[in-house]
């Protein structure tokens, strides 16, 4: 019996090493060839925007060493769904807690703080261009009427 177990245990332990390495050599398939088309599409991207006029508004300026930090794209990926999801989180956590806010204090304490922060920065706004305006355009002195006497 303990022949039988050693050689099931050992066969076992060879197909998962296999099914292992046949799994790593899958996924390194699909990052080269991912890395390959994400390659050629920046390429693309490079040369069409390299060929437009220099005065063309949509032309950007890419750097050609951004050819470089293609090698790390999943990492890019990961960082990217997990930062979309955060947001997505917040958002919904600050439209759950608004709505609560509101349900449960019947005075609209948070519409009354936005209301006064937008007089506060609209007033300083106001007053910030009313000065520049009379720096440059000066109010004309107030004449007296002629009084015949």
């Amino acid at each position: 019996m303990d022949g039988a177990l050693s050689s099931a245990v050992l066969s076992t332990i060879g197909n998962g090493v296999f099914m292992r390495d046949e799994f790593v050599r899958v996924c390194l398939w699909v990052y080269v060839i991912t890395s390959l088309i994400l390659f050629l599409s920046m390429g693309y991207a490079y040369y069409v925007n390299a060929r437009k006029p220099a005065g063309d508004p949509q032309k950007r300026d890419y750097h050609p060493l951004a050819f470089s930090l293609l090698p790390f794209w999943p990492p890019a990926l990961v960082i990217s769904l997990f930062l979309f999801a955060l947001r997505a989180l917040v958002y919904g956590a600050f439209l759950v807690l608004f709505t609560l806010v509101l349900i449960v204090i019947r005075k609209p304490l948070p519409l009354l703080l936005l209301a006064k922060a937008a007089k506060y920065i609209g007033d300083r706004l106001l007053r910030l261009n009313t000065q520049i305006v009379r720096w440059f355009l000066p109010l004309p002195t107030p004449q007296t009427a002629y009084s015949p006497s």
